[in-house]
């Protein structure tokens, strides 16, 4: 289980890039984190990997991740690949600096390369490949050693829609067993669809902060916010608008006018926003 506590990130020229966070992940949990370019998925994912620095506490297990580097392997959006090196290389060298023998690291490397679907290139120098194949390469080093904690920021970033379909119908199932091992599973996406199709719980975040977490049903059915219902259905509508009563019928005249009956929510809205600007939302 891994603990967020106030975890936040600033650098030191006073610019946040991660608003004060708390949330825990339960073992054998899959979490995605949905959001576009620059609403701080990436700063998430390196700051529960400790690869930056953070203010605040990350437990796992009770005890400070930082303690333990080896329970997390993370596949950076950069893949962080050796581009004049060979995949086996790649593959090998993560183990090398173990003190891993030569003859486990060449089991290993096989073994991982070929789940991979990457056999055929494992010779091949690492910028001849094409971008899903060197995707598959950082993919393949989540299956070299036992860990507890995978992290995958935005695997599909940069492909075209096909290729992008094919390559998360090979990671998903990857990560689904990565879950029922019972390592703690969080990945980043911008595609609603990759996140819900296999994420018990979804993280929206939209410029560095985290506006809801919860379920697929919980966020589609009961939004927080105007970013948490947008980012499962991009059509989502809203306008503002001006609550008012009228004898003991409640309604919200929008600014062209238009009045919409909103009867069957007496009782649920607060007093206090009679009279004020709201926004009214609804899906398509």
């Amino acid at each position: 289980m891994i603990e967020l506590k106030s975890v936040s990130k600033q650098y030191l020229y006073g610019a946040r890039v991660l608003a004060s966070t708390d949330m825990t992940i339960k073992s054998g949990e899959i979490v995605a984190l949905l959001g576009d370019d620059g609403s701080g998925k990436t700063t998430f994912l390196k700051v529960v990997a400790g690869v930056t620095d953070f203010e605040g506490e990350i437990l796992f297990d009770g005890e400070p991740l930082a303690k333990k580097p080896d329970d997390v392997v993370m596949v950076f959006d950069d893949l962080a690949l050796f581009a004049n090196r060979s995949c086996y290389y790649n593959l090998a060298y993560p183990l090398k600096i173990r003190g891993v023998s030569k003859d486990v690291i060449d089991q290993k490397v096989k073994a991982c390369a070929d789940r991979a679907g990457i056999t055929a290139s494992l010779y091949s120098r690492v910028r001849k490949l094409s971008l899903i194949d060197k995707k598959r390469l950082a993919i393949a080093r989540l299956f070299l050693r036992d860990c507890k904690v995978v992290l995958i920021d935005d695997i599909t970033k940069g492909l075209d829609k096909d290729e992008a379909a094919v390559l998360w119908q090979e990671v998903a199932p990857a990560l689904q067993d990565f879950a029922k091992e019972g390592k703690c599973v969080i990945f980043s996406t911008r595609d609603y669809k990759e996140a819900i199709s296999i994420a018990k719980r979804i993280v929206v975040m939209h410029y560095r902060q985290i506006k809801q977490i919860g379920t697929y049903e919980q966020i589609r059915e009961n939004p927080d916010n105007v970013w948490a219902a947008q980012a499962f259905d991009p059509d989502y509508a809203f306008e503002k608008a001006k609550l008012s009563f009228e004898g003991e019928k409640l309604f919200a005249t929008t600014e062209d006018g238009y009045e919409i009956d909103l009867g069957h929510l007496v009782g649920r809205i607060a007093d206090s926003y009679v009279g004020k600007d709201v926004y009214i939302g609804w899906n398509s």
